[in-house]
């Protein structure tokens, strides 16, 4: 979760939602390859009456889920299909019963099968996945912002959204690292206000004529904050959640915690080790990138005082100076990270 969050804050908006809503398509995706025809699937999709908005409106954004997809709704077509039929009997066996003083008083028999049926409908138990991972991922937030290298990334992020920003609070309302976290929100925000100020600014004709950079989409930006993701927080999950999170410094304990807690103890000790060893490998790996980086620059640098100094010989010696071969000017340029020349001269688009 540690190295996801810090993929998800180089993406736009919160890096939670973006965590979420890749997590979904990857349980939506396996389920459709794997699980289609799985009876314990299919009757949590029945009882559910399939997956919620959210949910059932990626399947057509993933590769190859259109078989899946049909199989899994013909059987909830199928159900529904008899659970109509009983509702039109019912129906029309009411109308018959229901003499013309029942109707004019308005007297009804039993309740419809429809509705009722609909009123059975249990959350998407692909939301109560979710609900799990926004936990996780709001908890690693909370253990590392306190440490530098995490807590630049996410100063460099869209930081969380409003909701999960609320739930973090609630859920960490004792947690030693929540002022760290909710500083460095309130850095973000501030930027953000100000954004948000040039962009209403630059919209007036006196300054309309300058140069438009992030403010540009700073309303999309805020609309982000407040909201979270499009579709994240609809009614389903709205329905699934608990009118007050339980506090991560204050859970209780199960009664199978004591009986596992040697087993428990051992699991969290290579969880750790392999943390630190990914952790420890995108270390090496960033420092590899800067050395090469450092090389490239010290190579273009060399270069450019042999030229130097070659140029003030022949100033001396009153001679011209040799011009350059084009392919070692490329070559240098892009060691040291400039973009070369276009063949032919640049050409303004």
């Amino acid at each position: 979760m540690y190295f996801h969050l810090l993929d998800a804050f180089r993406e736009a908006g919160c890096p939670v939602c973006s965590l979420l809503a890749r997590g979904a398509q990857r349980a939506l995706d396996g389920l459709m390859y794997e699980q289609a025809n799985d009876p314990i699937t299919r009757d949590r999709l029945v009882e559910s009456h399939g997956f919620c908005n959210w949910h059932a409106w990626m399947l057509p954004r993933i590769a190859n889920s259109g078989l899946g997809t049909a199989i899994i709704y013909q059987h909830l077509l199928q159900v529904a299909r008899e659970v109509l039929e009983e509702a039109r009997q019912d129906a029309a066996a009411g109308r018959r019963a229901l003499g013309r003083r029942d109707r004019f008083f308005g007297t009804h028999g039993a309740p419809s099968p429809f509705p009722e049926w609909r009123r059975k409908k249990t959350p998407c138990f692909l939301c109560g996945l979710s609900h799990q991972s926004e936990r996780d991922a709001l908890t690693v937030i909370l253990d590392y912002i306190g440490e530098p290298e995490f807590a630049e990334a996410f100063a460099r992020s869209a930081g969380l959204c409003l909701p999960h920003l609320g739930l973090a609070a609630e859920l960490g309302q004792a947690h030693p690292h929540l002022p760290e976290l909710l500083d460095a929100q309130a850095l973000l925000w501030r930027d953000l206000h100000w954004e948000l100020g040039e962009c209403t600014r630059k919209a007036d004709y006196r300054y309309a004529d300058e140069a438009k950079g992030r403010e540009g989409t700073s309303w999309i930006r805020a609309l982000s904050l407040f909201v979270g993701q499009p579709g994240l927080f609809g009614p389903e999950r709205e329905r699934m959640a608990p009118s007050r999170p339980t506090d991560i410094a204050e859970a209780p304990p199960t009664v199978a915690e004591p009986l596992a807690a040697d087993a428990h103890g051992a699991a969290d000790s290579i969880e750790q080790l392999r943390f630190e060893n990914e952790r420890l490998k995108r270390h090496v790996d960033d420092l590899v990138t800067k050395q090469e980086d450092d090389r490239k620059i010290r190579l273009a640098l060399e270069f450019q005082v042999c030229k130097l100094t070659g140029d003030l010989k022949a100033m001396a010696a009153g001679v011209e100076a040799p011009e350059t071969p084009p392919v070692v000017s490329a070559l240098v340029a892009a060691a040291a990270g400039d973009r070369p020349p276009r063949q032919g001269g640049d050409k303004t688009q």
